[in-house]
C-alpha cells in the first residue's frame, strides 16, 4: 500500500469577523461611558462659556438640556455596568448607549447649526468609536444610517419641514443651509470621512482580535500539552512512590543503614516530582482558564475556605502547627472559575504550613465588608518569611526565595504565581507583607457577586 499526502490549498474564504469578548466588550462600554462624562460637562461648561464669555448667540435651554440629558442616561449607563452581567446584558447596553448618544447628537447638531454645525465631528468619531464594539457589518450599517440621518436633517432644514437654527457670530451666509452645491459637498466629505475612518478602525480591532485569539489558541495548546503529559507521568510515578514506601516500611526485607537513606532519598526526590506535577497542572488550568475567558460562576468563599482548612489541618498536625481560625458566617459569595478559589485558598494555606517550623502558628481570618462589597481572607504565618531583595520577584514563575531554598521543603515556586494569575482574573487585589525570620502575611480581596447562589463546594 502507498499513500502520498499533498499540501491543501489556502484557503481563499474570508476570516469570520470575531466578535469581542465580554471583558473587551465590557471594558469599550466603560470607556464610552468615560468618554461621554466629558462629552456631557463639555457640552454645559461650552454653552455657558460660549454664550457668557464670547457673546454668541446660542438657544441655550436646549443645549442645556441636552448636556444635561446625556449625564442622566450616561449615570444610568455607569450604574449599569458595574453590575454582574451576562454578555447579551452588555451587547444591549452597548446597542443603547449608541442610540441614546445619536439622539443627543442630532439634538445638537440641529441646535448648533444643522448641516453648517461644528458638532458633525461627533458623528465622525462615535462612528468610529462603534468599531471596538460592534461586529464590521454593523459599523458598516451604522455609518450608513448617520450618513442618511445628517442627509435628512439637512434636506429637512432646507425645505423649512424644521427650522434651521443659525449662529450668526460665525459669520455664515444666512442661506447656507439651502445651498445646493455646500450641502453636497459637505456630506460628501462627512460621508467618505465617517466611512474610512470606521473601516480603518474596525480592521484594526478585528486584526487585534485575530491575533489574541491565534495567542490564545497557542496557550491553550501548550496547557493542554502540559496537562496530558503530567498525567502520563502521574500513573508510573505513583508506581514509583508506592513500592519506595513499601522498602521503606521493610516489606521487601530490613534494610541497612545506608541502604534507609538511600531510600529515604530517593523518595524525597519523588515527592517532590509529585509536587512539581501537581503544580503544572494547577498552572496549566489557570492559564487555559484566563486566556480561554471560561465563563465564572457564584462561589461561596467561607463554603471553600472551610473544606480547605480541613484538607490542610493533618498537614498542620503533624508539624504540630497550631491553625487559628476567625471566620465570618457571612457565606461571602463571589463569581469564581470551577475550582479557582480552592487553588488560591489551598495554596496559602499550603504555603503557610509548608514554611513554618514545626511549633509554629498558622491564623486565618476570613471577613465580608458589604459597604466595601468585597470578602477578605488573611492567611498569617510565623515561618521563615522573605527577604526583602525576593520581595519584588515573589510572584514570578518558577521562582523561589533564597531562604525557601535553602530548607528541605520541596516546592516549584508555581503556587503564588498561579494565585496572583487567578486573583487578577476575579478583579481581586493580592497583597503580601512579608519579613525575613519573622514570617508572613498574605491578604485576598475579593469582589462580592451581586446576586446569585453559590455551586456546592468539591
Amino acid at each position: 500500500m502507498k499513500i502520498t499526502t499533498e499540501p491543501q490549498p489556502e484557503s481563499k474564504e474570508p476570516r469570520q469577523a470575531l466578535q469581542p469578548t465580554l471583558e473587551e466588550l465590557s471594558q469599550n462600554a466603560r470607556l464610552l461611558i468615560r468618554l461621554r462624562w466629558v462629552a456631557g460637562f463639555g457640552i454645559l461648561i461650552g454653552t455657558v462659556f460660549a454664550s457668557a464669555a464670547l457673546g454668541l448667540d446660542l438657544q441655550i435651554a436646549p443645549l442645556l438640556v441636552i448636556g444635561l440629558g446625556v449625564l442622566a442616561y450616561n449615570t444610568a449607563l455607569f450604574f449599569l455596568t458595574h453590575n454582574d452581567i451576562p454578555r447579551e446584558g452588555f451587547e444591549r447596553i452597548a446597542w443603547g448607549q449608541i442610540l441614546l448618544d445619536w439622539v443627543a447628537m442630532i439634538a445638537l447638531v440641529h441646535f448648533t447649526g444643522g448641516i453648517t454645525s461644528p458638532a458633525l465631528i461627533y458623528f465622525v468619531l462615535h462612528a468610529a468609536l462603534s468599531g471596538m464594539i460592534l461586529l464590521p457589518w454593523q459599523v458598516r450599517r451604522l455609518t450608513v444610517l448617520a450618513i442618511l440621518i445628517v442627509g435628512g436633517l439637512a434636506w429637512l432644514e432646507r425645505t423649512g419641514w424644521l427650522p434651521h437654527v443659525a449662529i450668526a457670530e460665525l459669520d455664515l451666509h444666512n442661506n447656507l443651509h439651502k445651498n445646493t452645491t455646500y450641502i453636497a459637498a459637505v456630506m460628501f466629505f462627512f460621508g467618505s470621512t465617517v466611512f474610512v475612518l470606521s473601516e480603518l478602525v474596525t480592521r484594526i480591532v478585528q486584526r487585534l482580535r485575530q491575533r489574541e485569539e491565534h495567542i490564545r489558541q497557542l496557550f491553550e495548546a501548550r496547557s493542554t500539552f502540559v496537562r496530558v503529559a503530567t498525567h502520563e507521568l502521574r500513573a508510573p510515578l505513583a508506581a514509583g512512590l508506592s513500592l519506595m514506601k513499601n522498602i521503606e516500611q521493610g516489606y521487601a526485607g530490613e534494610l541497612s543503614e545506608q541502604q534507609m537513606a538511600l531510600i529515604t532519598r530517593v523518595t524525597n526526590r519523588l515527592e517532590g516530582l509529585r509536587t512539581l506535577i501537581d503544580d503544572l497542572l494547577t498552572l496549566a488550568h489557570s492559564r487555559e482558564a484566563t486566556v480561554a475567558h471560561a465563563p465564572l460562576e457564584p462561589d461561596s468563599v467561607r463554603a471553600v475556605l472551610v473544606k480547605t482548612i480541613e484538607r490542610e489541618t493533618p498537614n498542620a498536625d503533624h508539624k504540630r502547627i497550631t491553625l487559628h481560625s476567625d471566620l465570618s458566617n457571612d457565606p461571602g459569595v463571589i463569581m469564581a472559575g470551577p475550582i479557582g478559589l480552592q487553588v488560591i485558598l489551598g495554596n496559602l494555606l499550603n504555603n503557610a504550613i509548608k514554611y513554618t517550623p514545626e511549633g509554629g502558628d498558622v491564623r486565618i481570618t476570613y471577613r465580608v465588608s458589604r459597604p466595601a462589597h468585597t470578602v477578605e481572607v488573611t492567611i498569617a504565618d510565623s515561618g521563615i518569611g522573605i527577604p526583602a531583595a525576593d520581595m519584588s520577584s515573589i510572584f514570578s514563575e518558577f521562582f523561589r526565595a533564597r531562604n525557601a531554598k535553602e530548607t528541605q521543603v520541596t516546592g516549584t515556586g508555581i503556587g503564588l504565581s498561579t494565585v496572583k494569575t487567578l486573583v487578577d482574573r476575579y478583579r481581586g487585589v493580592l497583597t503580601l507583607e512579608s519579613e525575613e525570620g519573622r514570617g508572613t502575611t498574605v491578604t485576598v480581596s475579593l469582589p462580592l457577586a451581586s446576586k446569585q447562589a453559590p455551586r456546592e463546594p468539591l
